[in-house]
């Protein structure tokens, strides 16, 4: 699962600067602009999920901001500041803002603030089966189908198949293969999924089909591939 990506639009740098280190602890992907300036020179194909806004800037204003942040990223946006007027609070939320947090705030508050508000998008369906040539993975039947034929899987197997068949042909290194197929954090010390690992190469050898690999990648990780030889005909 990739990070949640927040722009922190901040004057205060020794703010920014504990923001960005929380934030980023907590698994966020942090990028920060100190103006209004900053961020008009933002590359353009930066994208975005949330998006926290100071609303004293040193060359603008949150609230004159907004609309452009607004039409150009199309995501949350929750304005952070020490203006803790009613009035504020209550212009900044009519703008359109999904959140507004008064400073100073409490920063395993201002974490939460961000997972409620991050909630709110729309999530995108993930793909329930994986195709390449005649290779196809149903995550939906738990069915995995070479050819014609439908091929023998232990449920075990068949979930780290899935991991690698949603990357073909790209290195996975053995922290995100043990994350994503344990669900908790690699330690560096344990080795089961490389056992796993051997013995769904083992099992996948056993179908005897061409161009069917897991490879070691020394030093990087896995990679997954499928290139069946095509007969030259005619």
């Amino acid at each position: 699962m990739s990070k949640p990506k927040i722009l922190l639009i901040e004057d205060d740098l020794d703010l920014a600067e504990l923001t960005l280190l929380y934030l980023t602890q907590q698994g966020f992907d942090l990028t920060h602009s100190e103006s209004a300036q900053a961020v008009a020179n933002l590359p353009a194909d930066l994208r975005f999920d949330l998006i926290i806004c100071d609303i004293m800037l040193p060359d603008s204003d949150g609230f004159s901001l907004f609309a452009e942040l607004q039409a150009r990223y199309q995501c949350v946006i929750i304005f952070m500041t020490a203006l803790d007027g009613q009035q504020e609070q209550i212009k900044g939320l009519e703008l359109g803002a999904s959140d507004y947090i008064v400073k100073p705030v409490n920063p395993e508050l201002l974490v939460a603030r961000i997972k409620a508000n991050l909630r709110k998008l729309p999530s995108e369906a993930p793909p329930q089966s994986v195709t390449l040539h005649d290779f196809t993975i149903d995550h939906t039947h738990q069915q995995l189908t070479i050819g014609d034929r439908q091929q023998k899987v232990t449920t075990q197997e068949f979930d780290l198949l899935w991991i690698f068949a949603q990357h073909p042909g790209k290195v996975l290194s053995r922290e995100y293969l043990f994350e994503q197929y344990v669900g908790r954090p690699y330690d560096g010390l344990d080795r089961a999924i490389d056992l796993k690992i051997s013995r769904l190469r083992k099992k996948i050898d056993s179908y005897q089909i061409d161009g069917l690999t897991i490879k070691t990648v020394h030093g990087q990780g896995y990679l997954f591939n499928y290139q069946p030889q095509l007969s030259d005909k005619g």
